[in-house]
């Protein structure tokens, strides 16, 4: 049985489950939004799961949710008490994971557990030491050390450390304003101390290029961000009403294989790639997102990587 580990609203997944439907392929989606049943058994004698024997795995998004339904009614205002149960039932949706990863090898696709292990300095260091360029970064909460940074480069940009901002507050819902350029007024605003911010020197492009990787392959599309104000610094600055055009490219045989050496020290199988080319044509590694969103590319290229993935899981069955 080929599992699929995703959410409702996935649409990517929604596409590959087509291709596996169409391939006649036998198949089992558990989106997390949905219960599944538990049932492990550990002894001297090994490990059994009565529910769980996949061939192969597609960990597209989420965890295995464990919690009744019941739970929510019982504690709709206790959060304190659904972060404990959710904590607990995650040791289960690790276990599993853990286990088939090994079992399974190149056939478990994915990784909710690098996903949230994800760091952006800690995969600047692994890409350095894999061949790649990385702009000059200081993570920094002291304000004299940020300035001396911002005169040492002149242009810098700021973007969050982890994730987007998504704050729903009572006092309003907070989101990111994305990448941005440090100016005087941002550092004036500052105080002394201040949690840590994520600081890079300005790597001039002439354009970006995202890469998918799965299923053994490298899909890549090159953007070209530089002709909109609003894209200019980062592509991700969208500009709805004018898109970038992106098109697909070939990396170069060394940046390939560079990337491939970068995936094998990060033990990843599948993540989706943000590189940069300068204007001396050399390639610098940005970030990595291990359950990035692929469907835009796929799209925009004529990849298939829908299809792709799918005739991977079904190859076999």
């Amino acid at each position: 049985m080929v599992y699929i580990l995703s959410e409702k609203t996935d649409r990517s997944t929604d596409l590959v489950t087509e291709w596996l439907v169409y391939l006649k392929s036998s198949f089992k989606r558990l989106n997390d939004e949905e219960r599944v049943e538990a049932s492990i058994s550990v002894s001297n004698n090994g490990v059994e799961s009565r529910y769980y024997q996949p061939r192969k795995v597609w960990h597209r998004r989420g965890n295995l949710n464990f919690l009744p339904d019941e739970i929510y009614d019982h504690y709709p205002d206790r959060t304190a008490f659904l972060r404990y149960f959710t904590r607990e039932s995650s040791v289960l949706g690790e276990f599993f994971e853990s286990r088939y990863r090994k079992l399974l090898g190149r056939n478990y696709i994915g990784s909710i557990s690098q996903e949230s292990l994800n760091n952006k300095l800690l995969n600047l260091v692994l890409a350095s030491k894999n061949g790649f360029l990385i702009p000059q970064t200081l993570v920094t909460s002291n304000k004299e050390e940020l300035v001396a940074f911002y005169k040492e480069h002149g242009c810098v940009i700021t973007k969050d450390l982890r994730a987007p901002v998504n704050i729903l507050s009572a006092g309003g819902h907070i989101v990111s304003d994305g990448v941005k350029l440090l100016n005087d007024k941002m550092i004036e605003q500052l105080e002394e101390k201040f949690v840590p911010v994520f600081l890079q020197k300005y790597v001039q492009k002439k354009y970006e290029i995202r890469s998918f990787a799965a299923c053994d392959k490298i899909y890549s599309m090159a953007i070209f961000s530089q002709g909109d104000e609003s894209t200019m610094i980062d592509y991700r600055n969208y500009n709805n009403k004018k898109p970038n055009r992106c098109v697909p490219v070939n990396l170069p045989p060394m940046v390939e294989q560079n990337l491939r050496n970068l995936m094998a020290a990060m033990e990843m199988n599948t993540g989706s790639f943000d590189l940069i080319v300068n204007k001396e044509n050399e390639y610098y590694f940005l970030e990595v997102n291990p359950m990035g969103q692929f469907h835009w590319l796929s799209e925009s290229c004529n990849y298939h990587i829908e299809r792709d993935i799918a005739q991977f899981l079904a190859d076999g069955k």
